[in-house]
């Protein structure tokens, strides 16, 4: 499947010399850099979530209880 985006010369021009510094294509830069904020994304809501569940129980145990109980 093809699928196409518009950029303007000057970011197109800064991506395509990023891809070749790189060693890739400009293809390959934009799934890569897609991907990467996806992961970021999915990432920082698992971060947010765990943050979330230490403010609503702040009991906490050293790794060593951690692995004891492994």
């Amino acid at each position: 499947m093809t699928k196409a985006i518009r950029l303007n010369d000057e970011d197109f021009n800064l991506f395509e010399s990023y891809a070749n510094a790189k060693g890739i294509t400009f293809s390959e830069l934009c799934k890569s850099a897609v991907r990467e904020k996806i992961e970021d994304e999915l990432d920082l809501q698992c971060a947010n979530e765990s943050y979330a569940d230490y403010l609503s129980d702040k009991t906490t145990i050293s790794h060593d209880e951690l692995f004891k109980s492994m």
